[in-house]
């Protein structure tokens, strides 16, 4: 009997420091430039696993949870490179399904000045189906990260046996999921206790303008909570009637890699340890920061909660919906 699964990607991260790459502002966005036809020195490489489902287990395992991940890797390098850190992580490797392929990796452009592009390869894992699942196993909690699959019939299969088998359930939708919107996605959610996106997400699924209608609506599809979060602007919950509005803790950001994961992770640990949501506020934010002052998704998890005389400022209030 594990006490998490964590169900979605697992990759490799390399991080390459460049100094000849630059922000350009952009109209609606900004750009890194980096010349061409001209042979670039990388400063520095960092290599870390990654994705949506190691990173979480790894917040687990450091709090002392039994965990294991559910992903699809390639039978290659880069499959074995992510296996180790799991092993060394104390991790269960045991739901992973290698096959003949490549393992899903990404190539982190890190600027001069610090700004980083994503680049994503998703290998073997958008093969990824149902027959690759052991949906046998045990566990209290089964945690959904983004999944490759271009259907949601994997995603509705396996919270429907987790349900069936008396899990809790934690969704961080994917893009696949996103684009489908909430009103294709309700008879999916119910199946989902948690659920958590940033506001730009809930923006584009729900369609509200703003955050209160967003997890409004949000809230009214799943089984318990639902978690928007604003980067550095905080965060929102919603459960049961009551409204919660968080701060976060101000640090110096050097990366954004795994930081949703680090704060997921360790709210939904809080909540499994009986602490109340102002706690998991608190334990989900300190998480976050911390994985925010060093390179890679996993880096900086504490695994532990906060001293108690760290506290964030958190507004609670009655809402009707």
């Amino acid at each position: 009997m594990f006490d998490f699964v964590t169900l979605g990607s697992a990759t490799k991260d390399t991080f390459l420091f460049l100094d000849k790459a630059f922000l350009k502002p952009g109209v609606n966005k900004h750009f890194l430039e980096i010349p061409t036809d001209k042979k670039i020195d990388v400063k520095n490489v960092l290599e870390f696993s990654g994705g949506s489902a190691t990173n979480a287990a790894a917040t687990f395992s450091a709090f002392g949870k039994k965990c294991a991940v559910i992903s699809k890797i390639g039978s290659d390098e880069y499959g074995q490179f992510v296996i180790n850190d799991l092993n060394r992580r104390k991790i269960s490797t045991e739901l992973i399904k290698v096959s003949s392929g490549e393992t899903p990796f990404s190539n982190i452009i890190v600027s001069s000045g610090g700004d980083m592009i994503l680049l994503i390869h998703r290998g073997i894992e958008s093969t990824m189906s149902l027959s690759d699942i052991q949906l046998d196993f045990k566990s209290r909690w089964l945690y959904v990260g983004p999944l490759p699959c271009k259907n949601i019939d994997l995603l509705t299969d396996v919270l429907k046996f987790a349900k069936a088998n008396g899990m809790k359930t934690v969704l961080n939708p994917g893009s696949v999921e996103l684009n489908l919107k909430l009103k294709k996605m309700s008879p999916v959610l119910k199946y989902v206790d948690i659920i958590s996106m940033n506001d730009d997400e809930a923006k584009s699924f729900v369609g509200y303008a703003n955050d209160m209608n967003n997890i409004s609506k949000l809230s009214e599809h799943v089984n318990d909570m639902a978690i928007i979060t604003k980067g550095d602007k905080g965060s929102l919950v919603l459960s049961k009637n009551n409204l919660y509005i968080a701060s976060t803790f101000k640090t110096k950001q050097i990366n954004f890699v795994g930081a949703g994961d680090a704060f997921l992770s360790a709210f939904v640990t809080a909540i499994d340890d009986g602490k109340d949501i102002e706690d998991a506020l608190t334990a989900g934010s300190f998480n976050a920061s911390n994985v925010i002052q060093k390179y890679g998704a996993k880096e900086g998890i504490t695994g532990s909660y906060p001293p108690e005389n760290i506290k964030l400022r958190i507004t609670k209030s009655k809402i009707n919906i």
